[in-house]
């Protein structure tokens, strides 16, 4: 796969392990929420947090049951850490906003304490779907259409309904969950998926650029097989696994990632590399999705 870095991992590495005294202390205190956290990369990352000792971990989804399951595996993974988060479970659809505006409420209400108000300082918009394969000509319209609701309309509902709770000034990190597809080469029959990523990715450009105080990162996961398209999609042998966006997501809180601000992402590349790189990353376009050869 091309990569801005030398090194391309397919594994959690030891820069990006939560045993990290950096990446312990950007998680010390927060309060973080992960919508689709029940499976796969969700549950992932939600579970990289806990063993970063982040103060709580809060898991939306549809399916209660798979919800407690991570939960419980979070308590444990966190235990083996040496940590014990808040850990919430939260029964939401997000396609539809009272739902999450309420989910996220009853989290605000679960970890508030008497010493004052207590924010959601991160917010991982991961929900997602992909429909079935097919090519443009002759693709099931109904499909397509409510592929580009869910993609779109649970990242837009899950940001509304978290900024009322985000922390002041520039303390609050929104981590979108995203794909290479939404920017990549057209690969055939894949194009339902890659145009609702690819209007999520914009929208969540404009949010960055209308909330200049959020500190926002988007970024591809890998190439991981989940749950995420349901039955119908065929199993392939992935080569990354879900830990590795899990931990990358976590390491995006140091301080040493504070320069990716507003950047697109790749959790497979080196993050010694990246921050090696940082003055060409804050100085340039890099990292930034556009039309090559054209600065607007």
């Amino acid at each position: 796969m091309p990569s801005f870095t030398k090194s391309y991992h397919h594994r959690p590495y030891p820069a990006i392990s939560p045993s990290r005294p950096e990446i312990a202390a950007a998680a010390a205190g927060k309060n973080v929420v992960v919508t689709g956290g029940g499976t796969g990369i969700g549950k992932a990352i939600a579970i990289a947090f806990a063993q970063a000792g982040a103060r709580s971990v809060a898991i939306l989804g549809r399916r209660a049951e798979r919800l407690q399951q991570t939960a419980a595996e979070m308590k444990s993974e966190a235990a083996a850490y040496g940590n014990s988060p808040i850990i919430i479970t939260e029964v939401a659809d997000l396609t539809q906003r009272d739902s999450v505006d309420a989910a996220l409420q009853s989290i605000q209400t679960k970890i508030t304490t008497e010493a004052g108000p207590t924010y959601l300082d991160v917010l991982v918009s991961n929900a997602g779907m992909a429909p079935k394969t097919g090519t443009v000509v002759g693709y099931d319209a109904d499909i397509m259409m409510n592929t580009l609701g869910l993609n779109v309309l649970s990242a837009f509902n899950a940001v509304n309904a978290w900024v009322p709770l985000a922390p002041p000034g520039d303390k609050a990190v929104l981590l979108n969950v995203s794909t290479m597809m939404a920017h990549g080469t057209p690969v055939a029959t894949n194009f339902a998926y890659s145009i609702s990523k690819a209007a999520n990715l914009k929208m969540i450009d404009y949010f960055a650029i209308e909330n200049p105080t959020i500190h926002v990162v988007s970024f591809q996961p890998g190439i991981i097989n989940t749950e995420l398209g349901g039955e119908d999609r065929p199993v392939f042998v992935a080569p990354d696994t879900t830990e590795l966006p899990g931990q990358f997501c976590v390491w995006l809180l140091t301080d040493e990632a504070r320069f990716l601000k507003n950047k697109f992402l790749w959790a497979n590349w080196d993050v010694e590399e990246l921050v090696a790189r940082k003055n060409e990353v804050v100085g340039t376009r890099a990292l930034i999705w556009g039309v090559e050869g054209v600065l607007v």
